[in-house]
């Protein structure tokens, strides 16, 4: 009996030795990871101006993943107002930010130019702003896709040029003003500090 249960165990364990434990990351060979500013030029209700705001992502092999975040208050909107009886001319800003998810594709990131997309998936809110009023707030759900071409300064800097578009729905509460108002086309600069696995090898 215990020479039964000892050839058992052997061929328990003969089968258990050759397997490797997969996981998520099996098929990527380098990682790293980096964060930075951007400047995202656009128009909102016809106004051009610039959005800042900034991300990180962690690098899988020419992929990343992460979160961005944008806003501006830049824009003006003159409304006509019934003010205790009187119709005045009252001037407001418009405040519009966003942030959410950001993913991007580098393919052969190790040259000193080369191409440069991504896809910025985000959710944010639209008001106006006046010390004097309180104004209704929009929610709003945000897609921007980009793609152009990005340089390395240095192994840890890279400096990213995009032309895109960026979608914009949910305005429904602020006057006069609507989804196109603040869907527009966009030219991006994108500054990303960090390591992008040249140097970073799975074990």
């Amino acid at each position: 009996m215990k020479k039964a249960f000892l050839l058992f165990l052997s061929g328990i364990l003969s089968l258990a030795l050759p397997a490797q434990h997969e996981t998520l990351f099996d098929d990527f060979t380098s990682f790293g990871a980096f964060g930075g500013p951007m400047i995202e030029i656009s128009s909102i209700n016809g106004e051009v101006g610039a959005d800042v705001g900034g991300g990180g992502a962690l690098v899988l092999d020419d992929f990343f993943i992460g979160g961005y975040g944008m806003g501006t208050d830049h824009p003006d909107l003159t409304l006509a107002q019934d003010i205790d009886g009187e119709i005045q001319e009252i001037n407001y800003n418009i405040r519009f930010k966003h942030g959410g998810l950001w993913f991007g594709y580098t393919p052969k990131q190790y040259k000193m130019g080369h191409l440069y997309t991504s896809l910025k998936v985000g959710w944010g809110k639209a008001q106006l702003l006046n010390e004097r009023f309180d104004t209704p707030q929009d929610r709003l759900f945000v897609l921007t896709p980009e793609v152009g071409a990005e340089i390395n300064l240095t192994n840890w800097f890279k400096l990213g040029f995009t032309g895109g578009y960026r979608w914009v729905n949910g305005i429904s509460r602020l006057p006069t003003l609507n989804d196109s108002d603040f869907s527009s086309p966009i030219g991006t600069i994108t500054f990303r500090f960090g390591g992008f696995g040249d140097g970073w090898q799975w074990d």
